[in-house]
């Protein structure tokens, strides 16, 4: 009686299992790129080296060495944060000692820096704090506010992408010029402040490509999933409720009511709200859409960046400062040519067949709940099968409307039924394409 308790008490359901096991291979594609987080460190740190040589030229002992510390223990932020959930979940005991130590070393050289600079300027306090509150608010409480599981991670992704670049043209552009060490040591202003310009386009777009690859298939699918509203008079027969983003994802023809105005959505799945503007989401829409062209562009941002510093180098007389910014936005250019395992720009490839196994499938074609074989559309069919989730509900007989009960009851977090979806961009590709890899 007991061991059946207990292999009733751990069995998990069928329909949880297969989801466990599209969600396991979308785990196969999707890391933590740290060879991309080490990358936008290091290229941050070259850009702190490069204002300082901007002010203080080749007098390097009148460089202020504990602001550029602390700044460059600041730059790492994402790489402590890291380490410190590494102490919270590693089992390895090893692991979690030399997390603990590197992060108590990082902490007391930064309490040194940041009281020696207070001593030596009485408002340091107040420049070296404002970065970490606001910080604190922008994480804790203005990213918190967004409502919209369906478009959070995204547009959290891009507000991201833009305060961060931002964070590090306040600590580039404006703190080495704060703590020059000696009052006689000139320097152009002009200079640093294009200088802090260009570093600020190219810290966007590392970041960005940062952020898709930890991301991957959710920011691809939110983009998709954000569909389009158009403006009517009469809502007609149809009953028009007012628009929540606790009801999204919203059908093809649905009405809704939003700020007194009545919208009809015109794409298989729309999330956005009915008031943003066409002309917000739409550089969105047609960038990240399609991981392809997203990488195309980026190239194309980085080659832009390129070849007007090299315009730079010919015509300025500080033609080493740009020298030396070739070589971090190369370097970038390169990482998103050449590199294959970006989960965004290169999605790897999944063997169907072993998922099909996994899943207890039949057949190698697609079940009903994927579409037929031709998967001209495989986003269409997902968008077909959650508009009609209710439907699903009453196939009692059918693997996927029980799944839609049991979802619907223990799982009411759209997120996760978010994910399951996203992993379709993955097994058929961007273009609507069925892998059959095997």
């Amino acid at each position: 009686m007991k061991a059946d308790m207990k292999r009733h008490s751990y069995e998990t359901p069928a329909d949880f299992a297969k989801v466990d096991s599209i969600l396991r291979h979308l785990q196969q594609t999707e890391s933590h790129d740290w060879l991309g987080e080490i990358t936008h460190w290091g290229t941050q740190v070259c850009y702190l080296l490069l204002q300082n040589y901007n002010i203080t030229r080749l007098n390097i002992q009148s460089s202020n060495f504990h602001l550029i510390l602390l700044t460059t223990f600041f730059f790492a932020q994402r790489i402590w944060f890291f380490l410190w959930r590494m102490t919270q979940f590693s089992d390895a005991h090893g692991i979690r000692f030399a997390c603990h130590l590197t992060l108590f070393f990082v902490m007391v050289d930064s309490l040194y820096c940041a009281l020696t600079l207070a001593m030596q300027d009485h408002f340091a306090g107040v420049y070296l704090a404002l970065p970490l509150i606001v910080s604190a608010l922008f994480y804790h409480g203005y990213l918190k506010q967004q409502t919209n599981v369906f478009t959070a991670e995204l547009f959290n992704m891009l507000r991201r992408c833009v305060y961060h670049s931002v964070e590090a043209a306040y600590c580039i552009g404006v703190l080495p010029l704060r703590f020059v060490r000696y009052d006689y040591i000139y320097y152009d202003t002009s200079r640093c402040a294009f200088l802090t310009v260009l570093v600020t386009v190219h810290i966007f777009l590392s970041f960005l490509c940062l952020e898709l690859h930890c991301l991957g298939s959710e920011a691809l699918q939110q983009v998709r999933m954000l569909g389009d509203w158009r403006r009517i008079a009469d809502p007609g027969k149809q009953k028009a409720a007012e628009w929540s983003s606790h009801s999204c994802p919203y059908p093809r023809g649905s009405v809704v009511l939003c700020k007194g105005r009545y919208y009809e959505a015109m794409a298989t799945l729309n999330t956005s709200m009915p008031t943003s503007t066409r002309h917000g989401l739409w550089p969105i829409v047609y960038i990240l859409g399609d991981s392809q062209r997203a990488k195309a562009v980026m190239l194309g941002a980085l080659l832009m960046m390129n070849a007007i510093l090299v315009q730079l180098l010919v015509w300025s007389n500080q033609w080493i400062i740009y020298a030396v910014m070739i070589i971090p936005n190369a370097i970038h250019f390169v990482y998103v040519k050449l590199r294959t395992s970006h989960a965004f720009f290169n999605p790897a490839h999944l063997n169907l067949r072993q998922l099909q196994w996994d899943l207890s499938m039949p057949g190698s074609g697609q079940s009903d709940f994927m579409g037929k074989n031709t998967c001209r559309d495989p986003f269409e069919h997902f968008g077909r099968a959650w508009s009609s989730l209710g439907e699903l509900k009453q196939r009692q007989n059918g693997e996927i409307g029980h799944f839609a009960e049991r979802f619907d009851s223990s799982c009411p977090d759209p997120l996760f039924m978010s994910a399951v979806a996203a992993s379709s961009s993955f097994f058929f590709g961007n273009g609507g394409h069925c892998d059959l890899a095997s």
